[in-house]
């Protein structure tokens, strides 16, 4: 057996470092900043809802900044305000596009309920999908204006 020398110790922790250190970085989780960022998400856009074969009329949504009052550091909120169905909430970007958590009301109906909407990107703006107690599934397709 060789003897353990402060030189030769040296040299296999100088060749071992950058080999630990490269495994390392390769098995941390996905950082947020793979998010879209959330300049890219806010301004106002259009927003046509779909369910069981009928299309409504694209009614005016956005993305705003907006402060949460829990504490929580939430910043951009989704509001579609027009329209016989109104959707809301807090968006949480996501890679390939964002998330929404809020709720699905009716103004001239009881139809409330809390939702949570995936949308992905695709071409000229994003594509979003729910489930509604009463309506069944729905589809949004939101487009910059």
């Amino acid at each position: 057996m060789l003897p353990v020398t402060a030189l030769s110790l040296c040299r296999t922790l100088s060749l071992s470092l950058p080999l630990f250190l490269s495994l390392s970085l390769a098995l941390l989780p996905a950082s947020p900043a793979t998010a879209a960022p959330k300049s890219k998400l806010l301004g106002r856009y259009s927003c046509a809802l779909e369910t069981g074969g009928t299309t409504y009329p694209a009614q005016p949504c956005a993305i705003v900044t907006r402060k949460a009052k829990d504490g929580s550091g939430r910043s951009l909120w989704f509001q579609k305000t027009t329209g016989s169905q109104r959707i809301e909430g807090w968006v949480a970007p996501k890679e390939d596009g964002f998330e929404v958590d809020g709720r699905f009301y009716c103004p001239k109906g009881d139809c409330a309920q809390p939702v949570q909407v995936r949308f992905v990107a695709e071409a000229g703006g994003f594509r979003g999908a729910l489930e509604h107690a009463q309506s069944g599934a729905m589809t949004i397709q939101m487009r910059k204006k």
